[in-house]
């Protein structure tokens, strides 16, 4: 256990930063925590309307003044044959998926307001300019820890030319529009249209919502914008103006590799995005960018911070798991029948079950034998399950590194 006092750099002061300064200041031995942000909180403009799937990570209360607009049942999550159909066709399945602490929110007033709860508690904050290079190494020399949040690629992979490790494995595109969405304000809705990935309609209010499109693997459009358009006249969800869309690329490496998660020999710790954390099936970033920072200072505090890159491979392990094997009931059938069979066979589970729970998924599998016969009568698909349940995803085990 450390018993002197030390100070804590954190870099970036989104989600995951704000989350390593919250568990870092619940820590007697820690005296400054300083949070370096490129953006003014006041004028910060995230524009996410994702839900978070389990919301308690964030010490909020879920109020409209915090972010928190719209307290959902859960998802609908609706299968189509693919995107050469009509707005008329019907779905080939649907499935209604529980999401016990799930909010659609403002990320920015989100993040606003944790800014001010932490600068209130003590954390101090220098915002609205870039940490450049030499600062970088000013802050490494003059800091005990320093938890990197800044996103993909990391400020440590840039100032240290490893950004090649990183590869944008998922592309996002999305906007808040106005419309009338009163039909299913308290059930977003998901639309997967016959390629790895998916777009959906996230309302905010009865007349305004969160809308876009994404795409995982090799498979995408030449033109983004024309494809979200295309999406949003299927779906029956309003085409978002051409200047509020914005358009992410979601991390797919370093694949929890240790020498790319922590930094030993100067204290160096990167946490979400910035450590190459999505989920590789949906893109999710949000909890678990904050789960890898609360993860980091329960270590930090039993001076064992040393594990975190083996204890985040563990903790990320099941989910990376079940990631690989959902993107397998695509990939290596492309029978949009067959997805419509595994969405309704996940019917009432949470959204937590099909994201990080496999055991939950396989045993809702085994309860529908013709899906699951269907699933397993695929070497490709075989051999994911090898490599899932081998640690083989994408960065082999910790133990063959």
């Amino acid at each position: 256990m450390v018993t002197k006092q030390q100070d804590v750099a954190i870099l970036g002061g989104a989600v995951s930063g704000l989350a390593a300064a919250t568990k870092m200041n619940e820590l007697d031995q820690i005296d400054e925590i300083r949070i370096f942000e490129r953006q003014e909180y006041d004028k910060k403009r995230v524009d996410c309307g994702e839900a978070i799937n389990d919301s308690t990570l964030i010490p909020l209360a879920k109020t409209e003044e915090n972010g928190f607009l719209n307290d959902v049942d859960g998802f609908q999550l609706r299968v189509y044959t693919g995107t050469d159909r009509s707005s008329n066709e019907l779905p080939l399945g649907v499935s209604n998926l529980r999401c016990e602490a799930g909010y659609i929110c403002d990320r920015d007033v989100v993040e606003a307001q944790w800014a001010s709860t932490l600068a209130d508690e003590g954390v101090s904050f220098e915002t609205g300019t870039s940490v450049t290079v030499s600062e970088y190494w000013e802050i490494v020399n003059d800091y005990d820890y320093i938890i990197d949040a800044t996103g993909q690629p990391s400020l440590t992979h840039k100032v240290r030319d490893t950004v090649e490790d990183y590869t944008g494995d998922m592309i996002a595109l999305n906007a808040t529009v106005s419309g009338d969405f009163d039909e299913y304000v308290d059930q977003p809705r998901i639309f997967f249209e016959g390629y790895v990935g998916y777009s959906w309609s996230f309302p905010k209010s009865s007349q305004h919502a969160n809308v876009g499109i994404g795409w995982a693997g090799e498979q995408r459009p030449d033109d983004y914008m024309t494809a979200l358009k295309r999406a949003a006249e299927r779906n029956g969800f309003p085409v978002p103006d051409r200047q509020d869309v914005n358009v992410y690329t979601i991390p797919r490496g370093p694949s929890l590799n240790p020498n790319d998660v922590q930094i030993p020999e100067d204290n160096i710790f990167l946490v979400g995005d910035a450590a190459g954390i999505a989920n590789r099936y949906q893109g999710e970033g949000i909890c678990q960018g904050i789960r890898s920072a609360y993860l980091l200072g329960e270590l930090i505090a039993d001076g064992r911070e040393a594990e975190y890159s083996d204890r985040l491979f563990d903790e990320m392990k099941s989910e990376y798991r079940l990631a690989h094997l959902m993107r397998g009931a695509w990939v290596e059938h492309e029978d949009p029948a067959l997805l419509a069979g595994v969405a309704e066979a996940l019917e009432g589970l949470t959204i937590d079950d099909i994201t990080r729970r496999p055991t939950r998924v396989i045993s809702r599998m085994l309860r529908h034998p013709t899906i699951a016969m269907q699933l397993v009568s695929d070497t490709g698909m075989i051999k994911r399950i090898i490599d899932a349940y081998t640690d083989s995803w994408e960065y082999s085990s910790l133990k063959s590194a």
